[in-house]
């Protein structure tokens, strides 16, 4: 970090023309496609803003921050292999993707309005013509390795199956049970004093045989307890500890005594049980497929990356802090090759989003969901939105 900072106090100390000079160094070259000095730094620094956005530990974020050199100047060499294959096919965007891609990342951040997505960019520190052209660049990757990479993905059915069989701890459904409920309200409701009344009462007509939204209907009309609430299906640990207390060992049709939780009191009632299973092949086939999938085409991804490069002029003058850049190229036929050797394994997560040669998947903004946030950088990899926070656990 202090070089750096001596290294801008130098550069600013020249003169604009020499400035220019040296930021318009070319530090990496592959066949016709060149990457300047300029171009690493941007990279680099928007890697370090997204670092420090999103990595709260101290040390953690001082490890990412130290490696984003290397990891920004590996991505650019990837970019420009991948950019470079595409000239090379003739592989061309138009403004109709385009615009399909930009309204994809606006559902994907629940961005309603042309105001609420200018808002969005400028948090980002980008123009709406800078967002278009790397969203074009993407397509245009993701273009080739459709072409040269997806025909190379082939999975049968009896990988499928032996997947299955090796993993089958791993498809084990807990034990689960499917509820319904009442609650005897707090806020609005009747006073304190008065709802361990209004529950026991509840819960005797229930007990007696009557059903639970007869038992509530006077109650409920008056705002006193809630309408009848079909919490579902549920496992351990998705319910407030002492609502699940009461309920798990409860028999089908059985009724809790009133359980104090959030919102109230609580009368729950247990429509049906589930023990713990293994489902059948055919219930996770699609699952299987879908990630035996994902892990072929990442290693063949690999491979392709590097055929490309032997194929290709490159030419790389990376700066001091990046000079180790391959390393996280290698880390990449590393990870591909242990997910190969584990049949299907998670692989673990890129030090740096987009890092790697992982699919870089646009990290979730901190704003609560519904409210534009940061938009991210779109990647020279997959785009794929990342799915919304799950709704919290009915009954906490």
């Amino acid at each position: 970090m202090r070089r750096t900072i001596a290294s801008l106090s130098l550069l600013l100390a020249l003169g604009p023309a020499l400035r220019a000079e040296v930021l318009n160094r070319v530090v990496l070259r592959i066949n016709d496609r060149i990457a300047t000095l300029h171009d690493y730094q941007l990279r680099r620094d928007e890697m370090v803003r997204e670092i420090t956005r999103r990595e709260e530990n101290p040390e953690e974020r001082q490890r990412l921050v130290g490696q984003a050199g290397e990891v920004a100047f590996a991505d650019i060499f990837r970019e420009l292999l991948l950019q470079s294959r595409a000239d090379q096919l003739g592989v061309e965007t138009n403004d109709a993707q385009v615009d399909a891609a930009v309204n994809q990342l606006k559902q994907s951040y629940n961005i309603k309005t042309d105001e609420d997505f200018q808002a969005a960019l400028a948090q980002s520190g980008m123009t709406e013509a800078q967002m278009r052209a790397q969203l074009r660049n993407t397509l245009r990757i993701q273009e080739v390795r459709g072409r040269e990479v997806q025909s190379r993905v082939k999975v049968d059915e009896e990988d499928l199956r032996r997947y299955y069989r090796k993993n089958l701890e791993q498809f084990r459904q807990p034990e689960q049970v499917q509820l319904r409920e009442v609650v005897v309200l707090e806020e609005g409701g009747a006073p304190a004093q008065d709802r361990p009344r209004i529950a026991a009462e509840v819960r005797a007509k229930i007990a007696a045989g009557m059903p639970l939204a007869d038992a509530v209907k006077d109650y409920a009309q008056k705002g006193v307890t809630s309408n009848v609430i079909e919490l579902g299906w549920v496992s351990p640990g998705d319910l407030d500890k002492n609502l699940e207390t009461a309920v798990w060992h409860l028999p089908k049709g059985g009724l809790t005594e009133p359980v104090q939780a959030r919102g109230g009191l609580h009368l729950a009632q247990v429509i049906d049980r589930r023990e713990s299973r293994i489902p059948t092949f055919a219930e996770v086939q699609e699952t299987i497929q879908n990630r035996e999938q994902d892990r072929v085409f990442r290693q063949e991804v690999g491979k392709y990356m590097a055929e490309l490069e032997k194929k290709s002029l490159i030419v790389a003058n990376p700066p001091e802090e990046a000079a180790n850049f391959r390393r996280q190229l290698i880390a990449t036929e590393v990870e591909a090759n242990e997910a190969d050797e584990l049949g299907g394994a998670a692989l673990p997560a890129s030090p740096v989003p987009g890092a790697a040669g992982a699919p870089a998947k646009p990290i979730a903004p901190k704003t609560a969901p519904g409210t534009p946030g940061t938009l991210p950088t779109p990647k020279p990899v997959d785009s794929t939105p990342p799915a919304l926070p799950p709704p919290p656990p009915p009954g906490t």
